[in-house]
């Protein structure tokens, strides 16, 4: 985790070091749509690692720029872009053109933008992401419950999902300003987020946001997650008058201990529940508070 932190404020950093001077350029980071010629372009940015980022075509390149003194001129030299870095951007791009096959009914509230579905085990190295080993034994409830694992979890998320986990610290610091660049692109387009939905090993699910107001970390989405049946899992909103109203129900619960998992997360947050034997829950509410019932 202290490595992961250490890559988060180095990326942070970068941030502010890549800050947009302009509508289309960004640093090293320069948009050129249907662009003819990215190398012309690249000399024009002075020294350094320069990405030309094409929305139009779908494509990034890129260039060490150094000046020659023996020939006295500046050079663009093509160095190749990180796998990792190239599927952050196409994943924002398609999810905004309608290629994206990634379902966008995994959880009721997911929003528009591209989807990432991620399982702890990743199944057949679906996405090539790795998920932190401190969180593969977790599930919904304890995200829910930990204030400090949520942020953790969603910090680590991003820099995942931007594809900031190069051994290049230059590299790093470029995916986070690829992810907002492309990001504000697609907002335009009626994106503009990335939808992570994360099935836990008992069959719960989380939902984190990045958006390009903060590349940085992943939101957890309140009132989304679900346990292993597909009952909503209690967190703040339980207590919230806007959305206290959305709890009030029955709930069956399949699995052993989520019934007394779903209780605890509802008094957590001030939700009285009368307990009893059964694996059911039934919740009212009167206007202001949510009381619910095991029988």
């Amino acid at each position: 985790m202290k490595a992961t932190t250490a890559r988060l404020q180095a990326a942070i950093f970068a941030l502010f070091f890549f800050s947009f001077a302009g509508e289309s350029e960004a640093g090293g980071l320069i948009e050129c749509n249907n662009c003819v010629s990215p190398k012309s372009v690249a000399l024009q940015s002075g020294s350094g690692l320069t990405v030309i980022i094409d929305f139009e075509k779908a494509q990034l390149t890129a260039f060490d720029v150094e000046y020659d003194r023996e020939m006295r001129k500046w050079r663009a030299l093509p160095t190749p872009v990180p796998s990792q870095i190239q599927m952050a951007f196409l994943r924002i791009v398609e999810s905004v053109s309608g290629v994206s096959d990634q379902p966008s009914h995994a959880l009721p509230n997911a929003g528009g933008g591209a989807m990432v579905p991620l399982h702890p085990d990743n199944p057949g190295n679906s996405n090539r992401m790795r998920f932190p080993e401190s969180y593969k034994s977790s599930d919904a409830f304890e995200i829910v419950s930990s204030a400090t694992m949520r942020t953790r979890l969603g910090q680590y998320l991003a820099l995942e999902i931007a594809g900031a986990n190069t051994s290049n610290p230059a590299w790093n610091s470029f995916a986070l300003s690829i992810q907002q660049f492309s990001l504000n692109w697609a907002s335009i387009k009626g994106g503009g987020s990335v939808n992570i939905v994360i099935t836990w090993r008992d069959g719960s699910k989380t939902l984190y946001r990045i958006t390009p107001d903060n590349v940085a970390e992943a939101k957890y989405q309140k009132g989304e997650s679900r346990d292993g049946t597909g009952n909503k899992v209690p967190d703040e909103t339980i207590a919230d008058p806007v959305t206290a109203l959305s709890y009030a129900g029955q709930y069956y619960f399949r699995h052993d201990g989520d019934v007394d998992k779903w209780a605890r997360s509802a008094q957590m947050y001030g939700v009285p529940v009368q307990r009893g034997s059964s694996s059911r829950i039934s919740c009212s509410w009167d206007g202001r508070t949510v009381y619910c019932q095991q029988y």
